[in-house]
């Protein structure tokens, strides 16, 4: 085995269980991350990009609808990766999905929201966390207004705080969605809590959060305005716009 492929040998947890809600009607018969952007899945997009950096071990934490992103992806095979399933029992949230999926993959993993996508070459955050003793890395994008995300507080390459969503919160690095992370760091919870990894683990592990600045072209499709921005940056016609 390559040192690259030593790498790139950690799994993919990628987030993919939630209800959808803000996205109304968009969501009501289809699973959030299975979404059309440019007539393919979100989540084929957010896959593709991880295979071609050579992470394309996945494990896909779903729940709702998730018989859909099964049929489409099925074991992987077909794209030339590894696909697995964790079904959460009920809905777990960001924190008891990922606990609930642990099984699968082991000690340490590479975290994925569902639906946001960073176009960044993740070998290197890897390979940054390595170089630690962090319970988790988290990528972090800047924007420059923050007041939809909230602010992540960062000093000396450490996470040292969060602020909440405001509406006049302005310029700040917010949480990209994607995190190395150790199952030391949810080995306060138990499988099958429900329990967030933005509002109930990384508080609580302030200080100890290794912060991994990140540049590119970041991604929400959360709601329907951020949507249907996507969408409109991808070309796409009228008719895949959402209605305003």
């Amino acid at each position: 085995m390559t040192a690259n492929r030593d790498m790139t040998d950690m799994k993919v947890c990628i987030l993919a269980g939630g209800l959808g809600k803000r996205l109304g009607s968009v969501t009501a018969n289809i699973p959030k991350p299975m979404v059309l952007v440019d007539g393919q899945p979100f989540l084929l997009r957010q896959m593709e990009h991880f295979a071609s950096l050579g992470f394309d071990r996945f494990v896909l934490a779903v729940g709702h609808l998730w018989e859909q992103i099964r049929d489409h992806f099925g074991d992987g095979s077909r794209f030339g990766w590894q696909v697995e399933y964790s079904v959460e029992p009920q809905p777990l949230d960001t924190g008891g999905a990922a606990l609930w999926a642990q099984p699968l993959w082991g000690e340490r993993v590479l975290v994925a929201n569902g639906d946001t996508h960073l176009p960044y070459d993740w070998r290197a955050m890897v390979a940054a966390h390595s170089a630690t003793d962090a319970p988790v890395t988290m990528a972090l994008v800047h924007q420059d207004d923050s007041a939809r995300f909230g602010k992540v507080l960062v000093r000396d390459g450490e996470v040292i705080g969060f602020e909440e969503k405001t509406p006049h919160a302005g310029p700040g690095w917010i949480n990209a969605g994607v995190y190395v992370l150790e199952r030391e760091a949810l080995a306060s919870r138990q499988r099958g809590q429900a329990f967030s990894l933005e509002r109930d683990i990384f508080p609580s592990l302030t200080g100890r959060i290794a912060a991994y600045p990140c540049d590119g072209p970041f991604v929400d499709i959360g709601t329907p305005q951020s949507l249907d921005a996507f969408r409109r940056n991808c070309g796409l016609h009228q008719e895949e716009r959402i209605s305003q």
